[in-house]
């Protein structure tokens, strides 16, 4: 009777499963090794249907291509990792301190907490828009601004190297709507005998939010911390719809475009040794960050 049962119950597991398996394996698996085996092949408009693989002898080819020839490669990296940084170390505290100030029971948190959603529902396509106009040098709101200590500036900042880099930052970076919304929840599931207990030896206010809240929250700090990362890194539309790379602002997801699609040849298997770096890249800072917080609250545990 047990075995039966032990069967049955492994056979609705794998029931449950197989769905969620095979919609993996079409939708993420196969694509993925797609992509990394036609990376060492010969893929374009002339072979668009049939990839040619480069033998063993020149197996390196996109990669070299990448590496030594192509011109946009490094100062995109270069970017997206800033960008990737940038992510954990400005959004993370940003999302935390608003977070730990919206768990407040204060009159009329709610409503706060419901304006500081909307701006985040609108798509970074549509960010990308507004901040496109709002950087006009003829009509925006930016360069006046910028007068008021350089008179006479008349230059569009999406074209200088250097203050383009920091105006698609801008255009992102604070939009922190959903990482806010991710650490709000666990901080509201800190028990409150936690935090009876904590009052009890004198313990309140920014004290026990540094001591008892985050702590208990670090699962969900580094959860958000890997994904403000790889957004960071993989970030594309400001990129698209303010700059198209131009004055130093390539990021890894616009070369990708650039070789797949408005390059002459349309470089597909370029395009995919870059997609390979990417995504081996993804993974580096997925094992980074978990470092990184081990270490930390290791150190915290020990203090």
């Amino acid at each position: 009777m047990k075995n039966k049962l032990s069967r049955n119950r492994k056979a609705f597991i794998i029931a449950f499963l197989a769905p969620t398996i095979i919609a993996f394996c079409i939708f993420y698996l196969y694509p993925i090794i797609t992509v990394f085996l036609t990376s060492f092949c010969k893929w374009d408009y002339t072979n668009i249907t049939s990839p040619e693989f480069f033998g063993w002898k020149e197996l390196w080819n996109n990669y070299d291509y990448i590496f030594n020839i192509y011109p946009y490669f490094w100062e995109a990296l270069r970017n997206s990792a800033a960008w990737a940084l940038l992510g954990v170390v400005v959004q993370i505290p940003v999302s935390t301190l608003i977070a730990l100030a919206f768990s407040r029971k204060v009159k009329g948190i709610k409503t706060i907490r419901n304006i500081y959603i909307i701006p985040n529902m609108i798509s970074s396509a549509a960010m990308g828009m507004i901040f496109l106009q709002l950087y006009s040098p003829l009509y925006g709101v930016v360069n006046p601004l910028i007068q008021n200590f350089n008179k006479g500036f008349s230059e569009n900042i999406l074209l200088l190297k250097g203050p383009a880099f920091w105006a698609i930052t801008g255009a992102y970076i604070f939009f922190t709507g959903t990482t806010t919304l991710m650490i709000l929840g666990n901080v509201m599931a800190v028990p409150e005998e936690i935090r009876e207990a904590a009052m009890l030896d004198g313990v309140s206010g920014i004290k026990q939010d540094w001591y008892i809240t985050i702590p208990m929250i670090k699962g969900t700090l580094k959860t958000v911390s890997i994904l403000a990362a790889t957004s960071g890194f993989l970030l594309y539309n400001e990129v698209f719809f303010l700059t198209k790379g131009a004055a130093g602002t390539y990021s890894i997801s616009y070369v990708i475009r650039e070789l797949a699609i408005t390059s002459p040849r349309t470089q597909f298997g370029r395009a995919n040794a870059v997609a390979v770096i990417q995504i081996l890249a993804g993974m580096l800072i997925i094992v980074a960050v978990n470092i990184i917080y081990s270490i930390s609250f290791k150190k915290k545990r020990k203090a």
